[in-house]
């Protein structure tokens, strides 16, 4: 991974082994051992800026863009892309094309066409939704390359932050052998080496960042090795043509998600199960609960009046806060 400077949003606490900032267009939270803070600072930041550098759709200089702008065409990429490819193409398969890499053009045409804070609120032109359902099939990657297909554009933000966390805490163990969590926009991995006995992390739930930090309904779940992702659509929200969006698109109308659930979390072997579940759950809307029970998913499920249901696997992992 390339060498990085320390973020100018890094904020340590060392006596608690915790460090806090802004990278990817999200904040991280970075948790392990208080003597191996610095070099853990140090590597998920290097980590995270060479996703950013790779997968970001934002950034014209990025692999991904420069395969977006090639349709058709095999694009020579780095393996991090190519990882992370993989990984989204994976997600589709497992939820059926519910969850779709596929989907940049539909982001694009509904005005999320730049960084999220420089989407404006209420944009009165109209969208244009162009949409090739399944298109993901099509998608190829090995090694060295990726192919994206004529008429689509890849767009990873429903697996790319919590694959950036597990990709990040794989490599904290792998290179220093200590423990971590690692948060990417709330999408957590918890991980440590084979021979340290498996402990857990208190995680705060809430509908958005902004919620938790104006100190607004939440809740503690204690989160052990693996991932657990929350997905919202109340946190990235904006109005274009007369109709309100947000990040979560319905890959079968290539409109905004809709159904009962404000928010859906998720427990997974990695962030990225957990993001994957969590986000089709948002997608499958009245469906969810049948769905993550057949799949054996611990989840739990707010609606928009506050009602809250949890799965059979939720419940029996006693996860939250007695308190």
């Amino acid at each position: 991974m390339t060498a990085v400077e320390v973020p100018d949003t890094l904020r340590l606490h060392p006596e608690h082994g915790a460090a806090t900032w802004r990278a990817l267009g999200t904040y991280v939270d970075v948790r392990t051992t208080p003597d191996a803070m610095d070099a853990v600072v140090d590597l998920v930041a290097g980590v995270l800026d060479e996703v950013d550098g790779t997968c970001s759709r934002f950034r014209a200089d990025s692999d991904l863009s420069l395969a977006n702008a090639s349709p058709g065409r095999p694009v020579v990429v780095s393996p991090v892309l190519a990882g992370a490819v993989r990984v989204a193409l994976e997600a589709a398969r497992e939820t059926d094309g519910l969850v779709d890499p596929t989907l940049g053009e539909v982001l694009i045409g509904a005005g999320y066409d730049r960084t999220y804070a420089l989407v404006p609120g209420d944009d009165p032109s109209p969208a244009s939704l162009p949409t090739r359902p399944g298109s993901w099939r099509d998608v190829h990657v090995d090694d060295t390359t990726v192919t994206v297909p004529p008429g689509a554009s890849l767009d990873l933000g429903a697996t790319g932050k919590a694959w950036a966390a597990d990709l990040a805490a794989l490599t904290v163990v792998e290179r220093l052998e200590v423990p971590v969590l690692v948060s990417v926009g709330g999408d957590v991995r918890v991980h440590a080496p084979n021979d340290l006995p498996p402990s857990t992390q208190p995680v705060r739930l809430g509908h958005s960042l902004a919620d938790l930090e104006a100190g607004g309904d939440e809740l503690v779940v204690h989160v052990g090795p693996g991932g657990l992702a929350t997905s919202s659509v109340s946190a990235r929200r904006w109005r274009r043509g007369g109709r309100q969006w947000h990040h979560i698109v319905d890959p079968r109308s290539g409109a905004p998600a809709g159904g009962p659930w404000r928010t859906v979390t998720a427990l997974g072997a990695t962030a990225c199960a957990a993001n994957t579940a969590s986000t089709a759950a948002v997608v499958l809307g009245e469906d969810a609960e049948g769905w993550l029970a057949d799949h054996a998913v611990a989840a739990r499920l707010v609606a928009h009046d506050g009602t809250v249901t949890t799965t059979p696997a939720w419940r029996a992992a006693h996860l939250e806060d007695p308190r």
